[in-house]
């Protein structure tokens, strides 16, 4: 699983070839160990995405630990979450990034809901009980949960590209200017 998932992210699906994923898992190319355990390439992608699918499940785990009784301190909890989130799930994200073309539709929707509707309708969940908890008018909170989650993603993306970030920034530092930010949003909306 671990070879497709290699592979397909860095060559594509069609260079990723049966013989290909088996040299890569250590197993003698064009041999058919691969069709011993699954019906083909397709079925092992399915496979390992679900896999990968399995292992990020945990956002939900992290929102039941709130509240925390400070603002700052949830923030930057869902921050460092996140941050580790997206470490983890690089290869699946460079796979959907790489051959979103490519990938059968019903995959493609599978990848779409777990990756970014559900996680999204849990954050857009905790802020609307923040908001209601505090009487706050509630602005876009679609709007600012993609905002502020895709900056995220831009920094982690460009440490992972380039091997380093604006200024040198470390993931500290970022979390820190995220948390600010998130919170002058909050202040503005009358959220403390």
């Amino acid at each position: 699983m671990d070879a497709v998932l290699d592979l397909v992210s860095e060559h594509g699906y069609a260079r990723a070839s049966v013989g290909e994923i088996e040299r890569h898992a250590g197993m003698a190319p064009r041999s058919g160990a691969l069709y011993q355990h699954f019906k083909g390439k397709d079925d092992l992608l399915r496979a390992a995405v679900e896999r990968e699918l399995g292992a990020i499940d945990e956002l939900s785990s992290v929102i039941a630990m709130l509240p925390l009784g400070d603002l700052r301190s949830e923030l930057t909890l869902l921050a460092r979450w996140n941050l580790s989130s997206l470490e983890r799930r690089a290869r699946l994200s460079r796979l959907v990034r790489r051959e979103s073309a490519h990938l059968p539709p019903d995959l493609l929707e599978r990848l779409y809901d777990r990756l970014v509707a559900q996680p999204y309708e849990q954050i857009v969940g905790w802020l609307r009980t923040r908001f209601t908890a505090a009487a706050a008018d509630t602005p876009d909170l679609h709007a600012i949960a993609l905002v502020l989650t895709e900056s995220m993603s831009a920094y982690r993306t460009m440490r992972e590209t380039f091997g380093r970030a604006l200024d040198d920034m470390d993931d500290e530092r970022f979390i820190e200017g995220w948390v600010d930010v998130a919170l002058a949003v909050a202040e503005r909306h009358g959220l403390q």
